[in-house]
């Protein structure tokens, strides 16, 4: 009877980007472009060349643009899917207000969450579980955002609390799937940042 194949699942946070309480999708800044490109270097050293790696990001620019340099490198396509996209303020709360409202939320329970904040997530927890290996792909890295990172780690751990922890920027949360069996496990989380400051 053939073994159950492991797939690799990678979620990467976005580099530093140029947050503004006016700006809805910002863009990287330029530590953040230097971010991206070590980050880039980094991936090429555990996985020459993108062999049997597969790129998918969140539609944000700071999303988007952290994955370009690797996906240059590569000569690989990023595909950009909403599944991955930032946690959705509450309706009553404005842009200019989502900042210290992300500010408090960090300090709460995922059973806080609004319907569409549960949608949310199930989305995203269907969409990982759905990342097989086929075609010679073993791995998926997935760029992504500070919160869809936490309500993964605490869906996996059953745990309520928003904040697991300060993934920073670029930081690299390895999860893994056995093929077949819809079953996420942490292999091991990303590097922490000092700061719940910037966070989105």
């Amino acid at each position: 009877m053939k073994r159950p194949t492991m797939h690799n699942i990678v979620l990467i946070r976005h580099g530093e980007a140029a947050k503004s309480p006016t700006e809805s999708d910002p863009d990287l800044t330029e530590q953040g472009r230097r971010q991206a490109t070590e980050l880039a270097k980094d991936l090429q050293r555990q996985y020459p060349h993108g062999a049997g790696v597969r790129l998918i990001s969140s539609p944000k620019a700071r999303a988007l643009q952290t994955a370009r340099p690797v996906s240059n490198l590569w000569k690989k396509s990023i595909l950009r899917s909403d599944d991955f996209i930032e946690i959705p303020s509450p309706e009553n709360i404005p842009l200019a207000q989502r900042g210290a409202w992300i500010q408090e939320f960090l300090n709460s329970s995922w059973e806080s969450m609004t319907s569409e904040q549960v949608l949310w997530r199930r989305r995203i927890l269907q969409a990982l579980i759905k990342q097989e290996t086929d075609q010679g792909v073993h791995t998926t890295l997935i760029f992504c955002h500070f919160m869809v990172i936490n309500t993964v780690v605490a869906a996996i751990r059953g745990d309520h609390r928003v904040t697991q922890f300060l993934a920073d920027y670029t930081s690299q949360t390895h999860l893994s799937l056995k093929s077949g069996s819809g079953r996420l496990n942490i292999v091991r989380l990303g590097q922490e940042r000092a700061s719940r400051n910037q966070i989105q």
